[in-house]
């Protein structure tokens, strides 16, 4: 393994199909006791020296500033205390963030030297979430974040993942754990940029959520949620291959009114439907639909947002990508290949990393935070200060 000389940060993306305590003792083997290491289990890894997203591998980014510092934290038990574990896991986060004189410093510059519009794309401060996936706590875990950074927080991250043959993944924080979630507290003087996306557009089709309760819906329009999801599916057999085709989308409630996407899960006994995100009663579901040059054009988008995020630097240090593992499999079915486009967006030399998540958190542009399905939230680092 190669790292930059005295890293700030480790990140390790890895298989679920690898020993993990394995990984996280051979990378603190070579980088010492005194690097913070984070990072889970993943769904499919990917980076700037792979082709494409791969299985049964390891990607790691080392990140090493002068103007910039992190602060790291986990939270335990998060399937049974949700609420607890945000709160220790953003508590050890921000007593492990040493002040940073260089960074004040230039926080105090960019001020003193740019006009308002610029000074209000500064972003000191960046929170990474890496929460258990199969916990099913992430809505209750972000709520209870934002309770303690504040809703001008900024938060992007994705839900740590497994191969599907199990009930639980692996996430690390300088130690490897189940059932828990990372908390990375980025402050920095670089500039920094996150944005959110999918490769979605809306149909005609919907329906409106009648009775639900957290992520099960039990009635659209009035009849059991089966039944309408048959008649907007046109098919009476609803399988998970069919729901990964067929997602649906609930429009934010803040100005921009951006399309999030929740994907339905199972069918369950009782004609309800299982969701992989929470679905608030009185939302109307609509059906999304999408092609190749769509989720293209979309995934452009959604770069260029973060890049714009960051103060659009003349250069960019790295990227991470949170890709959720139906929109791999979508991308796969269409034929379209991220790490082309990152390269086109970015730069063809850019350091990225990224893994195929359990869900992905971040922000729409009116600043509505949650827990999405089928959806690229990215986060950009530019070799750039703040006050350039």
């Amino acid at each position: 393994m190669k790292t930059t000389s005295k890293p700030d940060l480790i990140i390790c993306f890895a298989s679920f199909s690898l020993n993990l305590n394995q990984v996280y003792h051979q990378i603190r083997r070579v980088v010492g006791e005194d690097v913070p290491i984070i990072g889970g289990s993943s769904a499919g890894e990917f980076s700037s020296l792979m082709d494409s997203p791969v299985t049964d591998s390891i990607a790691i980014m080392t990140l090493q500033s002068a103007y910039f510092s992190v602060g790291v934290g986990i939270g335990t038990n998060l399937h049974a205390s949700p609420k607890q574990a945000a709160s220790r896991a953003i508590g050890s986060a921000y007593a492990n963030l040493e002040p940073n004189p260089m960074v004040m410093s230039l926080v105090f510059n960019a001020m003193d030297g740019k006009d308002a519009s610029d000074i209000s794309r500064i972003k000191p401060c960046i929170n990474m979430v890496l929460p258990d996936g199969t916990s099913r706590q992430e809505e209750a875990f972000l709520r209870q974040l934002i309770l303690e950074t504040g809703s001008v927080s900024q938060i992007v991250g994705g839900s740590t993942a497994n191969d599907f043959s199990s009930q639980y993944s692996y996430q690390i924080c300088n130690g490897v754990y189940q059932d828990s979630a990372v908390v990375a507290s980025f402050s920095s003087g670089l500039k920094m940029g996150t944005s959110m996306g999918h490769p979605y557009l809306p149909s005609t089709k919907g329906a409106v959520v009648t009775k639900s309760q957290g992520r099960v819906v039990y009635t659209l329009n009035g009849k059991p949620a089966v039944e309408i999801l048959q008649n907007l599916m046109e098919s009476d057999e609803l399988t998970p291959e069919l729901f990964v085709q067929h997602p649906f989308g609930i429009k934010s409630s803040d100005v921009f009114g951006e399309y999030t996407i929740k994907s339905a899960q199972a069918v369950n006994e009782d004609g309800s439907v299982s969701f992989y995100a929470e679905i608030p009663q009185g939302a109307f579901l609509r059906s999304m639909k999408t092609d190749q040059d769509t989720a293209k054009r979309l995934f452009r988008e959604t770069l260029i947002k973060a890049i714009e995020d960051a103060g659009n630097p003349k250069k960019i240090a790295a990227v991470i990508v949170f890709n959720c593992i139906l929109r791999h499999l979508l991308k796969c079915h269409l034929g379209v290949n991220d790490l082309i486009l990152l390269r086109e967006v970015c730069g063809e030399k850019v350091p990225l990393i990224g893994f195929n998540t359990f869900g992905e958190q971040g922000a729409t542009m009116g600043g509505s935070i949650g827990h999405y399905n089928q959806t690229a939230t990215v986060m950009v680092l530019a070799a750039e200060t703040i006050s350039q």
